[in-house]
């Protein structure tokens, strides 16, 4: 019987260590929740900022996406405007060309009279 009086009083010892220890681990406790919360709190600000940056970053592929084509549009009208001004360079050069042989032909004329 006095075995298993020890045995009581050893438990009793026990749940009075378990006892004093609750208020600790139930501090702590509180402090992981705390914690979980705040970092709970700045998960969702990053989410936040993730999904602003990639809309911010749709909205720049967009722009970006514009400006390619006017970029293309404007090469294309470069283009154009360059062969325009190959073609009047060439009957620029066709008209002098025929104005010096009527200059020449207007001199023989001259001489001849």
């Amino acid at each position: 019987m006095e075995k298993k009086l020890d045995l009581i009083l050893k438990k009793l010892e026990t749940l009075d260590e378990l006892k004093q220890e609750f208020p600790k681990l139930k501090q702590e406790f509180q402090e992981l929740k705390q914690e979980f919360q705040d970092v709970k709190t700045q998960l969702n600000e990053n989410t936040q900022l993730a999904k602003a940056i990639r809309d911010r970053q749709e909205e720049t592929d967009a722009k970006l996406e514009s400006l390619t084509m006017d970029v293309h549009k404007i090469h294309g009208e470069l283009s154009s405007l360059k062969q325009g001004q190959d073609r009047q360079d060439k009957i620029l050069e066709a008209l002098a060309m025929r104005s010096l042989e009527q200059e020449t032909e207007l001199r023989d004329l001259k001489r001849v009279k």
